[in-house]
């Protein structure tokens, strides 16, 4: 995936400086387009959850009681959520992300991707 998304602003990049017609829109909006991408493709690229799932998601995650488990370590976002004695619910693909997991950890929803078990998402 991220092969993809350096392919596609390798290519971005090079049609930037090609001398052509097509492409007479100012600097500044192709590189604001650019960045732009490149943002997207790394929030898709590394599991991030799209902003606006954020509040379905917690709705669904919230809508039925889950039991809460004791977690002793931290719960941030980017740490490696350590296998541990808490339900594991699978997120509906619905919200935009693969592979992602929640469970309910010292009365906090946490929302991580499955294979790396890195946390993606803490709502408080």
């Amino acid at each position: 995936m991220l092969g993809r998304i350096a392919a596609a602003t390798l290519l971005i990049g090079g049609a930037m400086t090609a001398p052509n017609a097509a492409f007479a829109q100012s600097d500044a909006a192709i590189a604001a387009g650019v960045a732009t991408a490149v943002v997207v493709g790394a929030a898709v690229a590394t599991g991030a959850l799209p902003v606006e799932h954020h509040a379905p998601l917690r709705e669904h995650i919230y809508r039925e009681p889950r039991p809460s488990y004791v977690y002793t370590d931290e719960v941030v976002v980017g740490r490696e959520l350590r296998p541990g004695p808490y339900e594991s619910y699978p997120v509906p693909e619905r919200y935009g992300v693969r592979e992602h997991h929640y469970t309910i950890v010292n009365n906090r929803a946490v929302v991580y991707h499955g294979p790396t078990r890195r946390i993606i998402h803490v709502y408080d």
